[in-house]
């Protein structure tokens, strides 16, 4: 997949701005504050619907701005042509259209422009609580299996569903009969979402293990799954999930109903990492965290590469920051053969090897 090229009209600090970057790896810099980051985001707004920012579509208009509009014609590998268009209004909210036809459930749109994200925020993942690390798996996965987005919007639509008729419960215990098939729905749900991230992460740790031996020298890298109800982690049946789950839900009846809520499922498991069978979390520096969290970032190219045949495009916000110019080398060299990568920086400093775009002539 190819971005070639982003019109972006009222967007946080751009009147107006168009953007056509080059194949291979662009270098956008520019000094802090000039909307560099902007662009990045505007990009995966037409990819994702939103920003890869955990913001409000109302804080990106530009200042005293009514609306915002995003447009972005893509290419993918096959030279098929992309056209997305994401208008913001006060009044009527966000729409969005591909090839002249409106979206109504933006969730269709997930995976059609597969793209992958790094920021300097990205750090909780490593560092941050589990839902961070879900959140993860969730944006990765979603972008190369319908089938996993489809039973994702399902479990999290019944496990609202069930937590209500809970909390009722807790205080009137009728509704016997609900919530049983309330549960059973949400088993099914919640053993297809279990079953293909723990194939997510199987699949992904020797990528992580090759990118992370590429910047750090005798460190050894590693990512599991902790279910939150028991199972057996090395095994990603889903019928064996299902029973589990099942089992369990059984067993915890009595205790979910006096407080109300489900206390088990695919919203309560948890991701962890390891460098040399450390908790990183716990044990390692920042450096070390940064430098695993790089390594899963680039994993993920090969694995959307094997699952859709596409390139994703790589939009990576401050990448070269707190890393010394052996590990900036190493990291462009890894870098060539991903398609469009498009990196920001707060200087023109990496020669030949990159199509260097100074953000101030796009401005001007």
């Amino acid at each position: 997949m190819k971005l070639e090229q982003i019109q972006l009209v009222h967007f946080r600090n751009h009147t107006t701005l168009t953007f056509g970057p080059y194949e291979g790896i662009n270098l956008l810099y520019g000094p802090n504050g000039s909307g560099k980051t902007s662009i990045l985001e505007g990009i995966h707004y037409c990819a994702l619907s939103k920003g890869f920012i955990n913001t409000y579509d109302s804080e990106c208009l530009g200042r005293d701005k009514s609306f915002f509009l995003l447009k972005g014609t893509f290419s993918s590998d096959c030279k098929r042509i992309t056209e997305v268009k994401v208008i913001y209004d006060r009044q009527r909210g966000k729409e969005l259209t591909v090839n002249e036809q409106s979206i109504a459930v933006f969730s269709t749109h997930i995976g059609c422009i597969p793209c992958i994200t790094f920021s300097p925020a990205d750090i909780s993942i490593v560092s941050g609580s589990p839902a961070e690390r879900r959140r993860f798996l969730d944006n990765a996965i979603c972008q190369t299996d319908p089938v996993y987005l489809a039973a994702l919007l399902k479990y999290r639509r019944i496990l609202q569903q069930r937590n209500s008729l809970l909390s009722i419960m807790k205080e009137n215990r009728r509704h016997c009969e609900t919530i049983d098939i309330l549960s059973e729905q949400m088993v099914e749900q919640a053993a297809a979402v279990v079953a293909a991230r723990m194939r997510f992460i199987r699949e992904l740790n020797p990528g992580i293990v090759e990118y992370h031996g590429l910047l750090s020298y005798g460190e050894e890298p590693f990512m599991t799954y902790r279910c939150s109800f028991p199972a057996d982690e090395t095994c990603s049946s889903q019928d064996r999930l299902a029973v589990s789950f099942r089992e369990w839900l059984k067993e915890k009846r009595h205790e979910e109903i006096s407080r109300g809520l489900t206390l088990a499922g695919p919203h309560r498991d948890e991701v962890l990492f390891f460098l040399n069978g450390k908790d990183l979390k716990r044990y390692a520096s920042q450096g070390q965290k940064r430098s695993f969290l790089i390594a899963l970032k680039l994993s993920l190219h090969g694995y959307f590469r094997k699952k859709i045949d596409e390139q994703p495009i790589c939009l990576f916000d401050d990448l070269f920051s707190e890393l010394d110019a052996k590990r900036i080398d190493a990291l462009i060299s890894m870098l060539e053969p991903f398609g469009q990568t498009i990196i920001t920086t707060t200087e023109n400093r990496f020669g030949t090897a990159v199509s260097s775009v100074d953000i101030l002539e796009l401005t001007t």
